[in-house]
């Protein structure tokens, strides 16, 4: 699970960095999410009927959207490569009620899910963190039962590109080399910082098309005036927290999340 390198310097970041991710994030179990202050799934309605699916999460994290879709009526299994975050996800269930199958394990390789064990799968905010992308999104497309829809939110590319708070604007570099974000923030393992993976729009499209999937919708949504809400209507945006809103201006002109919504199709 953990033999390359890269991929014990991004369970270490989550490890070390859990703790503080999950007490000032602030992220509904009763909707979706999809990223910070965009629209959640009572909103856009792109995971189809949920009672009686068998779903899948990954890069669960806090399991918070497995936690909404258990209590929607799913059958949940979530998977994240974080023990720290998988320890949060269960104290979180826990708390709430909600059944849900939580597993350590990387999500480029599922080697304990036969062929065609999924309904749905759901994956906010964690194929970024993804070296293989085709391999990984070729499993992926294993465990789906045909007809079976994946739901993916990741990074938008444009997050690649450093934001000028004094002109306002985006400072777009090279998008067709997009670059790789290397944590500093976290401590190093063997060396090895964690990294972020920036994939243009065409090259998640190819990849999901190239592992199998139709893609039938993509995504780039816009944030909640947030500076407008109320404090109830606030408490109803699916993903916040006080560094998101304090970005609001970024993110009111640059998608940081784009979703991709594709049915495994043969």
């Amino acid at each position: 699970m953990t033999d390359f390198p890269l991929k014990r310097a991004v369970k270490s970041g989550w490890d070390e960095m859990s703790d503080r991710y999950q007490r000032h994030a602030l992220i509904s179990t009763d909707d979706v999410h999809y990223g910070p202050l965009i629209p959640g799934e009572r909103d856009l309605h792109l995971l189809g009927d949920i009672p009686g699916k068998r779903v899948l999460e990954l890069a669960c994290g806090g399991a918070q959207n497995s936690i909404a879709l258990a209590k929607w009526g799913a059958t949940v299994t979530a998977v994240d490569l974080s023990s720290n975050q998988l320890a949060h996800a269960r104290d979180l269930a826990r708390s709430e009620g909600a059944d849900v199958a939580l597993i350590q394990a990387d999500i480029e390789r599922l080697p304990m899910f036969p062929d065609e064990s999924f309904d749905t799968i759901v994956s906010s905010n964690g194929i970024e963190f993804v070296p293989d992308i085709e391999g990984c999104l070729r499993e992926w497309h294993r465990v789906m039962r045909r007809d079976g829809i994946a739901v993916i939110s990741t990074v938008h590319p444009l997050g690649a590109f450093e934001w000028d708070e004094e002109q306002g604007a985006l400072l777009v570099g090279n998008y067709f080399n997009l670059p790789v974000e290397v944590w500093h923030d976290v401590g190093e393992t063997d060396g090895q910082r964690g990294l972020t993976f920036f994939r243009t729009v065409e090259e998640m499209f190819s990849t999901l098309t190239g592992a199998g999937f139709s893609v039938e919708r993509i995504l780039e949504p816009v944030p909640y005036p947030i500076h407008r809400m109320t404090n109830a209507e606030k408490a109803k945006v699916p993903y916040r927290g006080t560094t998101w809103e304090s970005d609001y201006q970024r993110l009111s002109k640059a998608p940081f999340n784009i979703i991709y919504v594709a049915r495994r199709s043969g």
